[in-house]
């Protein structure tokens, strides 16, 4: 399936379903370790969608059909996952990505390094003092940080990470990714 065009454009209420969806199969709940109910939906991803989380949420679009969803924080809004990111000292305007690919069709073609690069674009215009992003991978998820280093990520750290949040923790590679000179 490879993508004609891929878009982006902010999650809404509306997606929720569908994003209960991606987080029940076991493509992405391997990786995701979210609730797919709706009730764990709305409570992890209601409050970015009102605007009282500042994570970004944005559903991604291969023709017009999502395919994916990508999020972005800057890591000082919560500290505990900037203490987490401590083994790679980063700076506290640094911002953190996520990212999956929900429809598995998708999967295997290169869209998650294409989908990578293109929110990376966004990032560096969205956060112009963020001096860099940083992304924690799960060691077995091999097509993930493949995607990251083909995106011209660089693996700065590898080990047990420990987080509060389940999808994080465990063994880890922490890639990160400068931001480009001007």
């Amino acid at each position: 399936m490879p993508p004609d065009q891929l878009s982006f454009r902010a999650l809404t209420r509306d997606d929720f379903p569908l994003i209960a969806e991606w987080l029940s199969q076991s493509h992405v709940s391997r990786w995701w370790r979210h609730e797919p109910t709706p009730a764990a939906v709305e409570a992890d991803f209601g409050p970015a969608v009102d605007g009282t989380d500042p994570t970004d949420l944005i559903l991604v679009l291969s023709d017009d059909r999502p395919i994916g969803l990508m999020q972005s924080y800057r890591i000082s809004d919560n500290e505990a996952w900037l203490a987490a990111l401590q083994v790679v000292n980063p700076h506290e305007d640094s911002v953190g990505i996520d990212y999956l690919i929900g429809e598995l069709d998708a999967t295997g073609h290169g869209i998650g390094t294409r989908m990578i690069r293109l929110f990376t674009d966004r990032i560096w215009s969205r956060y112009p003092d963020a001096p860099a992003i940083v992304v924690a991978v799960n060691q077995n998820n091999i097509a993930s940080w493949r995607a990251l280093e083909k995106s011209g990520f660089r693996r700065a750290w590898s080990g047990i990470l420990e987080s509060d949040d389940p999808s994080d923790q465990g063994p880890s590679h922490l890639y990160q990714l400068f931001r480009p000179a001007s």
